[in-house]
């Protein structure tokens, strides 16, 4: 029997009191650095309190970028982490919902469009492997995490955004070649 990619590449952890975890899903014991690496590997997981049956995840992807990547913790401002600390709960969901998701579609349609302007511009088939969507893969738990359940129509701002990032485009494309520096008559360069 043939499973689905996305069957496979999803996982239900367990963690016990011990900080013991157990993929449900492979009857098997994980340790944190394994978890990481599944996660790297295209893995979603899901981790559940094994006392409470509370769904933890969050909690626990906090903790591996705590213990295993400290150096992207160094990638968000200060002020930023003081005024998560600083807000309620539901003011920093807003604000990730809101803000954070907008910034990262605008991110994905301006590279998307960048990239399909350098293919037109070069020549290129789209056989080439696009660096938009390997970016959308490696951020992609990002954007499901904070993602809205309900379809939410494009609002005036990332309307705005894509208009931007058109005209961005256009001008990329006006921009002239630069000339080499031109040498004066009877200079020699050394």
């Amino acid at each position: 029997m043939k499973h689905d990619e996305g069957e496979l590449k999803k996982l239900e952890i367990k963690k016990y009191a011990n900080r013991r975890y157990y993929d449900a899903t492979h009857s098997r014991h994980l340790t944190l650095e394994e978890i990481r690496s599944l996660i790297q590997q295209g893995y979603d997981i899901r981790v559940l309190d094994a006392k409470t049956s509370d769904d933890i995840t969050a909690q626990v992807l906090t903790q591996i970028i705590l213990e295993l990547d400290t150096p992207k913790l160094d990638s968000l401002p200060v002020p930023l982490l003081v005024r998560i600390i600083r807000m309620n709960d539901q003011l920093v969901k807003d604000f990730i919902e809101k803000y954070f998701n907008q910034a990262l579609k605008s991110f994905f349609d301006y590279q998307r469009q960048l990239e399909e302007q350098f293919r037109q511009t070069h020549g290129l088939p789209s056989v080439f492997p696009s660096v938009a969507a390997w970016t959308k893969a490696v951020l992609q738990p990002f954007s499901t995490a904070f993602a809205k359940p309900a379809s939410v129509p494009p609002t005036e701002s990332e309307s705005a955004s894509a208009k931007q990032a058109k005209s961005t485009n256009a001008g990329l494309k006006r921009k002239p070649k630069s000339n080499r520096a031109r040498r004066k008559p009877g200079r020699t360069s050394k």
